[in-house]
């Protein structure tokens, strides 16, 4: 990690140098971060955006109670390494293309919208962009200066409406009325949103009614996470080694066990945010040995024919060595 700074009384800005000086991701993504020595993971927006800010930032509020937030707010320090995952997510203009958009976000909700204007505004000068930002108090919203610096370079592409709900939730409060009023032309735009689950809904909901067609509605959704791999084999199974190089850390499960579980089980640490198959990034390379997979839709035919697994839907058949890289 290159820096930590402050950006509100709960939310921090990590910025990070990737390994190797490159990080392939689009604007909006997230990535799942090993935390507290990758003892556990977590997923966060990459707050930065691709060719527009230097490196790579991830934008962090402070949960209470929170293993991953308060580890990386607190303890993490300039100099650190953290362990990200390849970049998740199709919660993009990529994915999601148009003419105009809007973009709604509350809270945290604000790091991949951020990441998104910057690149609209680089890269697509002629298309207008709409933000509805939705916080609490004044002293709650993130990127403050950048916001006010982006006005200032861009009036006749960015409009900003800040929505404090301190200033009177009558006039904040997400409806029908406040998005036909803000925004006229709504259904002629591609919408986005971002922020908690029933936020997201509510926009969703709303864009339907005001005539926005069904593909151009669109919402950040993290895969689910922390899910315990299970075994699967017969108790009776025979037993079978697992050898994870280069580090040499070994574990065994029965034939037909779940490798990830079998992995997890010895306390070798792992990225596996979907543990279904979708996202790709419990994946690791068969060396040697047998095995059986599952679900096969995350990884490319090159990475097929390379001997690449996912951990998560991958059946020990026999004595196994795998590599994480």
């Amino acid at each position: 990690m290159r820096a930590i700074r402050r950006e509100t009384p709960d939310v921090w800005t990590l910025d990070l140098d990737p390994a190797g000086g490159h990080y392939d991701y689009l604007p909006g993504q997230y990535a799942l971060v090993g935390v507290d020595q990758d003892r556990h993971v977590r997923a966060y927006t990459l707050s930065s955006t691709p060719g527009v800010t230097p490196g790579l930032s991830l934008t962090v509020r402070r949960i209470e109670n929170g293993i991953g937030s308060t580890w990386l707010t607190a303890r993490v320090q300039p100099g650190d390494r953290l362990r990200l995952s390849a970049a998740q997510g199709r919660f993009t203009p990529e994915h999601a293309p148009g003419d105009a958009y809007l973009l709604l976000a509350a809270g945290c909700g604000i790091t991949p919208v951020m990441s998104m204007t910057r690149w609209l505004l680089t890269h697509r000068p002629g298309t207008p962009v709409t933000v509805l930002y939705h916080a609490r108090r004044e002293q709650d919203v993130i990127f403050a200066d950048e916001w006010r610096a982006l006005q200032q370079r861009h009036p006749c592409q960015l409009t900003l409406h800040r929505l404090i709900r301190e200033h009177g939730r009558e006039h904040t409060q997400l409806s029908a009325t406040l998005l036909s009023g803000l925004v006229p032309d709504i259904a002629a735009r591609t919408v986005m949103s971002c922020g908690p689950e029933t936020y997201m809904a509510a926009a969703s909901a709303l864009a339907r009614q005001l005539g926005v067609p069904e593909a151009r509605i669109h919402s950040e959704t993290f895969l689910p996470k922390n899910v315990p791999a299970v075994e699967t084999a017969p108790a009776d199974a025979p037993r079978h080694q697992i050898v994870l190089e280069p580090w040499g850390d070994r574990a065994e499960t029965a034939r037909g066990g779940n490798l990830l579980a079998a992995l997890e089980a010895q306390g070798i640490p792992m990225i596996a945010a979907c543990r279904s198959g979708d996202c790709g990034s419990c994946k690791v390379k068969v060396l040697s040995g047998d095995y059986r997979m599952g679900a096969q839709s995350a990884l490319s035919a090159q990475e097929l024919a390379d001997g690449w697994v996912l951990a998560c839907c991958c059946s020990v058949e026999g004595d196994l060595v795998v590599s994480q890289g």
